[in-house]
């Protein structure tokens, strides 16, 4: 399996704190059955340039390369925050895509109310530079709980939705996390890790759960989907519908 959105790399954000914390974060995944994970560390434009942060990365990443698991494949990356505010210039924002490709993870605010320029820039971005954004964590926005038809807005320009394992699992999140997968706008799967107690990586108990829940296929379409992003292929998007939100339930 493959976990696409991890915060396992040690001292760069709100992620592992040490060393020895990314050591037990890659066990704790390689147990579970992942054998393919994309470190992205946080990216906030008014912090750093590309530059600044790469660097940090890249030597947070040699610290713990040793301690890889046999067998475990890995890619950098980042999670952008991306508010139209602080952008950099297309041409070094394509630099924190996932290393190798020309996919992205952007993270969009979680409760503050998007304007249109947020999408429009998304929509520029992706038609200027021919890369694909990948939604963090959509469950989590409150603008998509309010509006749950806006992914289809994002599947549209070309963007691919990415949940969270633990979506799956949460009382809070699940009828949402499942509404998507019936509705196929389920494309990536993370854990989103950052420790070993209250955000630990949980792929293992989300697949067990989809899998009794009947969904299974799902399941294996987005590991496939992912397989594709890390191997910088095209991503056919498969046919989707829109989310209904009924009094507060999501079908």
């Amino acid at each position: 399996m493959t976990d696409i959105h991890t915060h396992i790399l040690p001292h760069l954000d709100d992620g592992a704190k040490d060393s020895e914390t990314s050591r037990a974060l890659l066990q704790a995944e390689q147990q579970q059955g992942v054998t393919t994970v994309v470190f992205t560390p946080h990216f906030y434009g008014k912090r750093h340039s590309p530059t600044q942060f790469l660097e940090k990365r890249n030597k947070a990443f040699e610290r713990i390369k040793a301690q890889i698991p046999q067998g475990m494949q890995t890619r950098l990356g980042a999670e952008v925050h991306f508010t139209g505010i602080n952008i950099p210039e297309y041409s070094e924002l394509c630099k924190l895509a996932i290393e190798g490709t020309n996919y992205i993870l952007l993270e969009l605010p979680f409760t503050s109310k998007w304007t249109g320029e947020i999408t429009s820039l998304i929509s520029d971005f992706v038609y200027e530079t021919e890369y694909t954004p990948i939604i963090a964590h959509v469950e989590r926005y409150s603008e998509v709980l309010k509006k749950p038809s806006i992914l289809g807005d994002f599947v549209q320009m070309g963007c691919l939705i990415q949940v969270n394992a633990e979506a799956f699992l949460h009382t809070r999140d699940k009828k949402f996390a499942f509404a998507l997968l019936k509705h196929g706008l389920v494309h990536c799967i993370g854990s989103d890790a950052h420790d070993l107690e209250e955000r630990c990586p949980r792929i293992a108990e989300a697949k067990e759960a989809v899998g009794k829940a009947g969904y299974a296929e799902e399941w294996d379409r987005a590991q496939d989907i992912m397989k594709k992003v890390l191997a910088n292929e095209k991503v056919e998007i498969p046919e989707y519908s829109s989310v209904k939100k009924f009094f507060g339930s999501y079908r």
